[in-house]
């Protein structure tokens, strides 16, 4: 999943409950363009986790969002069904699998 949290770090977008619910189902992982919490616990789960910092203020949840929606942010444009390889070092988008070395 990818958020687009307009590069805020006043609060958190995603915490370890959320994080552990996309665990259990099968998610692979999130890229997220603002702050996160609870970053220990989340770190113990099986899931990528990519985000600009941690904040321990969570946000409220109103039930909005959009879904299949074009992102653009950081430099970078993420469309539904591109390929997202995120590392230590930073995120690669793709329109197609990359091959592995």
């Amino acid at each position: 999943m990818v958020i687009d949290g307009g590069g805020s770090k006043r609060r958190a977008l995603l915490g370890d409950m959320l994080a552990e619910k996309a665990v259990n189902n099968g998610w692979e992982g999130f890229v997220i363009y603002g702050a996160i919490r609870d970053v220990t616990a989340q770190s113990q789960l099986n899931i990528g986790i990519h985000a600009l910092c941690a904040h321990p203020m969570p946000t409220e949840k109103r039930g909005l969002g959009d879904i299949g929606r074009t992102l653009r942010f950081a430099g970078i444009s993420v469309s539904q069904g591109d390929y997202i390889y995120c590392d230590l070092n930073g995120i690669a988008v793709s329109k197609q699998p990359l091959a592995l070395p």
